[in-house]
C-alpha cells in the first residue's frame, strides 16, 4: 500500500501563458444553452441525480460547456444524444467513485448489462428491450440515435472503447481500496481508458457528420494523434481534479504517479506534467504534418475523405484547448466536497456498494 502525500491548498494548477496548450485555437459551439438543458432533461427523464442538490451539481458542472468547447462543429439535430451520453458517463463515472472491487461477479455483471444496449445497428434499429437498469435503458437510447448514422466500423470502434471505459473502473477500485498510487509505466494507458477520452473522441465523426475512412483510422500517424490528443486532456484533467480527488479518495491520479516514481513535491509533479503535455501536443502536430502528406498522396481519396480527416483533427485540438478552459471553470473541480450525483446502485441494477 502507498500512502498519497497531502496537497497543499497554493498549487499553481495551471500551465504557464507561454505554454504551447494556449497556442491552440479556443473555439465554442453556438448551442451552449441547449445543451446545458438538454443534460438536466437527460437526468430527470432517467432519474439518474439523487434530489435537488444532485441536480444543481450536475447543473453547477457545466457540462453543456464542455460540449460545446470540445465539438465546436456540433450540427443542431445531433445535440440530444451527444448531450444524453455525456450525462450517462458522468453520473456512471461519479457512481463508481464509491465503491471498492468486492464482487468480481457484479462487476462483469454490470459491464455486460452496458455492452448489451450497443448492439450493432443499421438505420432502422430496433426497440429497446425495456427490462434493463435506468443507466443501461439511457445509454440503448442514446447509442439507438448515435449508431443508425455511423458505419459499422465507427460502431465497432465505439464499443470496443465503451468496454475499455467501464473495465478501467475496476482496476482504479482497486487502487482505491488499497490506496495505491500506480506506477507510471502502466498508468498512461489506464487512464486513457477510464478517462473516457477515447469514445468520446470517436464522438467527434458523428457531432460533425464526417466520418473518416477506417483504414486511416489505422494509419501510423492518426493513431499517433489520437493517443497523443488523449493523453494531454486526462493528464491536463488530473491536474485540475487532483485536490477533489484526494479529498474524495481517488489515488489514481497521474500527478501522484509523477511524484511517487520521481520523489519530487506535488508543484514539481505538476511542471513535469505540463512539460510532458507540451511534448505529446508537439507530437501531435508532427504527426498531423506527416498524415497530411499521406492524404495528399493517397490516390482514391474523396474531397469528403480529406475534409472528414481535418475536421477530426481540428475536433482533437478543440479537445485539448476546450478541456482546461472548461476544467478551470466547472463546479465539478472548483467545489471540492464529496457530494456526488448520484449513489444509487439500482441504477445499474442493483450492484451493492462496498
Amino acid at each position: 500500500m502507498t500512502t498519497p502525500p497531502t496537497v497543499p491548498l497554493d498549487l499553481r494548477l495551471l500551465p504557464d501563458p507561454d505554454h504551447v496548450l494556449y497556442q491552440l485555437p479556443p473555439r465554442m459551439s453556438p448551442h451552449r444553452e441547449e445543451l446545458e438543458r438538454l443534460i438536466l432533461e437527460w437526468a430527470d427523464r432517467y432519474g439518474l441525480v439523487d434530489g435537488p442538490r444532485a441536480r444543481k451539481r450536475l447543473a453547477d458542472t457545466h457540462l453543456g460547456e464542455l460540449i460545446a468547447r470540445c465539438y465546436p462543429d456540433l450540427r443542431a439535430e445531433r445535440l440530444s444524444p451527444l448531450a444524453g451520453w455525456f450525462t450517462w458517463a458522468f453520473v456512471i463515472d461519479d457512481l463508481y467513485d464509491d465503491w471498492a472491487p468486492t464482487d468480481a461477479v457484479d462487476d462483469t455483471r454490470t459491464t455486460l448489462r452496458m455492452l448489451a444496449a450497443l448492439t450493432l445497428r443499421s438505420a432502422e434499429p430496433s426497440p429497446p428491450a425495456g427490462d434493463a437498469p435506468p443507466l443501461a435503458d439511457e445509454l440503448a437510447e442514446v447509442w439507438r440515435r448515435l449508431a443508425g448514422r455511423q458505419s459499422i466500423q465507427w460502431q465497432l470502434r465505439f464499443i470496443t472503447h465503451m468496454g475499455q471505459f467501464l473495465d478501467a473502473f475496476r482496476y482504479e477500485a482497486v487502487n482505491r481500496e488499497h490506496r495505491h498510487v500506480p506506477a507510471l509505466s502502466g498508468y498512461a494507458q489506464l487512464r486513457r481508458a477510464s478517462g473516457g477520452i477515447t469514445p468520446s473522441l470517436d464522438l467527434l465523426e458523428y457531432a460533425a457528420g464526417l466520418e473518416v475512412p477506417a483504414l486511416l483510422h489505422e494509419s501510423e500517424q492518426l493513431r499517433t494523434m489520437v493517443d497523443k490528443a488523449s493523453d494531454v486532456v486526462v493528464w491536463v484533467n488530473d491536474v485540475l481534479s487532483l485536490q477533489k480527488e484526494l479529498v474524495v479518495g481517488e489515488v489514481t491520479n497521474g500527478v501522484l504517479a509523477v511524484s511517487r516514481e520521481l520523489g519530487c513535491g506535488i508543484q514539481d509533479a505538476i511542471d513535469h506534467v505540463y512539460r510532458k503535455v507540451a511534448r505529446d501536443i508537439g507530437v501531435f502536430l508532427d504527426a498531423e504534418e506527416s498524415l497530411t502528406t499521406l492524404c495528399g498522396s493517397w490516390h482514391g481519396l474523396r474531397e469528403a475523405d480529406r475534409a472528414a480527416v481535418g475536421s477530426f483533427a481540428d475536433g482533437m485540438k478543440a479537445w485539448m484547448r476546450g478541456n482546461l478552459e472548461w476544467g478551470v471553470n466547472s463546479g465539478r473541480y472548483v467545489e471540492i466536497d464529496t457530494l456526488r450525483l448520484t449513489r444509487n446502485p439500482d441504477l445499474l441494477g442493483g450492484r451493492t456498494p462496498a
